[in-house]
C-alpha cells in the first residue's frame, strides 16, 4: 500500500470520528498524528512539531482572548447596549446582530463570537416575537463574513499568510482581507434583510428561557425600593452579585427579629425591602412575621449558600 492510500485512509477515519462526535476534537487530532507516525507517513519530529508551530500558538491565543472577552463581560455589555438601542423593529435588530457578530468575529474567532452571542440572540428573538432561527442563521453567516475583515479574524487567514511568507511571496498585511471581507459582509446582511423572511426556516423551540433582562427593574418596582438603592436598580444584578426573594417560613428563627431596609445581615446579605401580605413595610424597623417576603442583595455565592440552607431546613 502506497503512502497516498495510507494518508487517505487516515483522513477518512478522522472524518468518521468527527462525524461520530463521541471523542473530543483534541483527542482525535492527537490520535491522527500518532497514526500518521505509526504508519511511517511522518517522522517523530513532524508528528510533534505542530505544538511549537507559531501558527498553532497564535490560534491558541485567539481562543484565550475569546474566553477573556466573554469572562470579563464585554459581550454581555455589548448585548445590553444593543438591546437598548435596537428597539423591537425586526430589520434594525437583524442588522444590529449581524454587524455585532461580524465585529466580534473580526476580533476573536467565529466559534467564540457566535457562542457568546447565542443567548443574546435567542433573547432578542423572544422580545421582538421573531423565531430565533431567523436570527441565528444570519448571525452565523455574518460571522463567517467577519472572518475576512482582518488578518487575525480567522485561523485560516493566519495559516494562508504564513504559507505565503514561506513560499517567498511575503505575508499578507493586517487589513488585506478587508478588500473582500467588507463587500461580502454587506452583501450577506443585505440578503438576510431582503430575503430572510422567505428563505430562512421558521422554527420555535419547545422551551424558551425566561427573559430576565428587566428582572432587577421589576423587583425594584414591585418592592418599591427607593432612595439611592432605587437609583441603582439596573445594577442590582451583575456578574458578581444579584437579588433574591425569600419568604419567611413558619418556625423560622427570623420570626420576631427586628429588621429594616438597608440592614446587612449575616453572610453579607443586604435587606433591600420587606413586604407583608403584598404591602411594602417601608424603611422603618419592623418585627419579621411568618409569611413576610424579604428582598435580599448579595454575592451569588452567598445567595447560593442561602438557597442551600433553606432547602435543607
Amino acid at each position: 500500500m502506497d503512502d497516498a492510500t495510507k494518508a487517505l485512509i487516515v483522513l477518512g477515519l478522522v472524518v468518521a470520528l468527527f462525524m461520530w462526535n463521541k471523542l473530543p476534537v483534541g483527542s482525535v487530532a492527537i490520535l491522527a498524528a500518532l497514526t500518521l507516525w505509526a504508519t511511517g507517513l511522518v517522522t517523530t519530529e513532524q508528528a510533534v512539531g505542530g505544538f511549537g508551530d507559531p501558527v498553532v500558538i497564535f490560534i491558541a491565543t485567539l481562543f484565550v482572548v475569546s474566553e477573556g472577552i466573554d469572562s470579563t463581560g464585554v459581550t454581555t455589555w455589548a448585548g445590553r447596549w444593543l438591546i437598548d438601542r435596537a428597539g423591537t423593529e425586526r430589520t434594525r435588530v437583524l442588522m444590529a446582530v449581524c454587524l455585532l457578530s461580524a465585529l466580534l468575529t473580526s476580533l476573536i474567532t467565529l466559534n467564540g463570537a457566535v457562542a457568546a452571542l447565542l443567548p443574546l440572540v435567542v433573547l432578542l428573538g423572544q422580545r421582538i416575537g421573531t423565531p430565533p432561527s431567523q436570527l441565528l442563521m444570519p448571525v452565523a453567516f455574518a460571522g463567517s463574513a467577519g472572518g475576512l475583515l482582518m488578518l487575525m479574524s480567522s485561523p485560516v487567514n493566519v495559516i494562508v499568510s504564513d504559507a505565503a511568507a514561506e513560499s517567498g511571496e511575503g505575508p499578507f498585511s493586517f487589513f488585506s482581507f478587508s478588500l473582500v471581507g467588507i463587500p461580502l459582509l454587506l452583501g450577506t446582511v443585505a440578503i438576510c434583510l431582503l430575503f430572510g423572511r422567505r428563505l430562512l426556516p421558521t422554527r420555535m423551540p419547545d422551551y424558551m428561557p425566561p427573559d430576565l433582562g428587566r428582572y432587577a427593574e421589576m423587583v425594584s418596582s414591585h418592592y418599591n425600593v427607593g432612595g439611592a438603592i432605587g437609583e441603582q436598580a439596573p445594577d442590582l444584578i451583575t456578574r458578581e452579585a444579584g437579588v433574591a426573594e425569600v419568604v419567611v417560613p413558619p418556625r423560622s428563627r427570623l420570626v420576631g427579629e427586628r429588621v429594616h431596609a438597608g440592614m446587612r445581615r449575616e453572610h453579607d446579605l443586604v435587606i433591600l425591602a420587606v413586604q407583608r401580605l403584598g404591602r411594602d413595610l417601608g424603611d422603618e424597623p419592623i418585627e419579621v412575621a411568618e409569611g413576610d417576603a424579604l428582598l435580599l442583595h448579595g454575592r451569588w455565592s452567598e445567595l447560593d449558600a442561602l438557597k442551600s440552607r433553606l432547602n435543607a431546613a
